[in-house]
């Protein structure tokens, strides 16, 4: 690995300060409000190998990205009342996040022998969409992808001059992927190359790659406390649920709802990948060039295992795709020296020309059935109509900026690409999140502070919406409420309690639920 110079040092903390844009708005729930409020609970006594969520053990992921948290919360927490919590909660994916652009610039310009290429595959990691939307949750997706980036550089790096340091550290990577989110840190990586190994009839770099003994003692030693640590925690339970249901059963079958179709992220990638989507036609236009060169070889396959793999997944999700996007940014520093239309630039304008579209014509967005949806887009509409005047001249400023861009005299592509980029970053970070978490989460982050403030005994009930505990800083059992306590209940089943005909009040409301008081005597 190339040690960082002053200018790695420069875009690294240009690329933090770029990914805190936004960071400030209430968690969305369910994946972040349950990273943060699992990691709280750790925090408050939990056991250091296992995770918990509302007081039940959760199986969802590996232990190291609530580490992160957990270390985050720590060093900052003091600072919340100058710096929002959400900011210091979702910090170890925003400095994943500016690592994994780093780690491909770098590789980029050192492949290249460009420093510009380098620096332009960083912001244009930082500003595409699915990554900018990553790099600000408090998951552990952007840690998982800054992984991914680091064992495709360093295997690049192997097939190329095969030495033990490089082996060394692709093990590493290998151990932080597993105790980040699992197996498939390893079976994206692991399948890649041995497919890269197969076509092009090197088996000798194989059985090299994996004949040390330092570099799997390594693996397992990395391994073995946390394993040890959750079998103490949860025992086999663990295993079970992780491996079984969060992995082949999120392959084999439609997990959580998220159900897809094998021609699924035909459609989706282009999307995720926006302002750059049009380079990837570029190197679809390409693929007979640049599989000559064997690490070009090894991006493809990277690429097309990833695409394959995920389109036969029986669960689907739109960022599963980001997976291949060490090796695509690769192939875009190859590519762009070749391109010089503006054409590859036009995919930049659909974001600003989709919320200007949107801001024009929200009032025909169809109602939606299910009556959560439908009182999230009352919220949406009162948005609009109270805050209309700066949202359109937001909105409209950024459309005429991403023109501007477009149509611009001598620009080179690289810069017309980048400048798209950031109006899209401003776009998602300044405009689109905040109006989505105002309308879905804020009436949640305020409910769960009354309920904090009152020191109220709350229970849920047909609600997930862990964030809700974060904010109060405290569990919230799902079971059915007595006299006496609180109750965050989904609005479909307010007429159980209405049924029991004892005195309701309600403290707080949002899209499809109600925090709901039963006044009486605390039960003893």
């Amino acid at each position: 690995m190339i040690a960082l110079n002053k200018l790695d040092w420069r875009l690294f903390i240009c690329l933090v300060l770029l990914g805190l844009i936004g960071t400030w708005v209430p968690l969305f729930d369910l994946d972040e409000g349950a990273f943060l409020e699992a990691t709280r609970e750790l925090l408050n006594g939990g056991h250091w190998a296992a995770t918990t969520l509302d007081g039940e053990p959760r199986y969802d992921k590996p232990i190291f990205s609530y580490w992160l948290q957990a270390l985050s919360l720590t060093l900052f927490g003091w600072l919340t009342p100058l710096v929002p919590i959400e900011m210091i909660g979702r910090l170890p994916s925003v400095i994943a996040g500016a690592l994994w652009a780093l780690v491909l610039g770098r590789f980029s310009a050192e492949i290249s022998k460009k420093p510009a290429l380098g620096v332009f595959v960083a912001f244009a990691l930082a500003t595409t969409l699915g990554t900018l939307v990553i790099s600000r949750a408090a998951t552990a997706d952007a840690i998982l992808n800054l992984w991914f980036a680091l064992l495709f550089t360093d295997i690049a790096r192997y097939i190329q001059e095969p030495r033990d340091s490089i082996r060394l550290r692709v093990f590493l990577w290998f151990a932080l992927g597993l105790l980040t989110k699992g197996p498939v840190a390893v079976l994206i990586p692991a399948g890649a190359f041995g497919l890269w190994v197969l076509v092009s009839n090197q088996w000798g770099v194989l059985w090299q790659a994996l004949a040390s003994w330092r570099a799997w003692a390594l693996l397992v030693a990395l391994l073995t406390p946390w394993l040890i640590g959750v079998y103490d925690a949860q025992g086999f339970a663990f295993f079970e649920n992780f491996i079984l249901r969060h992995n082949v059963e999120r392959f084999s079958g439609n997990l959580h709802g998220h159900g897809g179709h094998p021609l699924y992220y035909v459609f989706v990638m282009p999307l995720v990948l926006l302002p750059y989507s049009g380079l990837v036609m570029a190197i679809l236009l390409k693929i007979r060039d640049f599989w000559a060169c064997p690490v070009n070889r090894f991006a493809l396959i990277w690429i097309g295992f990833v695409v394959v793999l995920v389109s036969f997944s029986g669960t689907q999700l739109p960022h599963y795709v980001l997976y291949s996007t060490a090796p695509l940014f690769i192939l875009y520093a190859r590519i762009l020296p070749s391109l010089t239309s503006r054409i590859w630039a036009l995919p930049g304008l659909f974001i600003p020309a989709l919320l200007l579209g949107l801001g024009i014509f929200h009032q025909w967005i169809p109602e939606p059935k299910h009556l959560r949806d439908q009182e999230q887009l009352i919220l949406l509409m009162q948005l609009f109509a109270h805050w209309w005047i700066p949202l359109a001249l937001a909105t409209l400023s950024l459309v005429l900026l991403a023109l501007i861009a477009l149509v611009v005299p001598g620009w080179r592509l690289s810069q017309r690409l980048i400048a798209l980029g950031g109006v899209q970053l401003a776009c998602i970070a300044l405009i689109t999140l905040p109006v989505l978490s105002e309308a879905r989460q804020r009436p949640l982050k305020e409910a769960a502070l009354i309920a904090k403030e009152a020191q109220a005994d709350v229970v849920s009930q047909g609600v997930r919406m862990p964030s809700f505990s974060f904010y109060r800083d405290a569990i919230t059992e799902e079971k059915s409420p007595v006299v006496g306590q609180w109750v965050l209940i989904s609005v479909t089943r307010i007429h159980e309690l209405q049924a029991r005909q004892v005195p309701l009040e309600i403290k707080a409301a949002g899209p499809g639920w109600r925090l709901i008081a039963l006044p009486g005597p605390k039960p003893i």
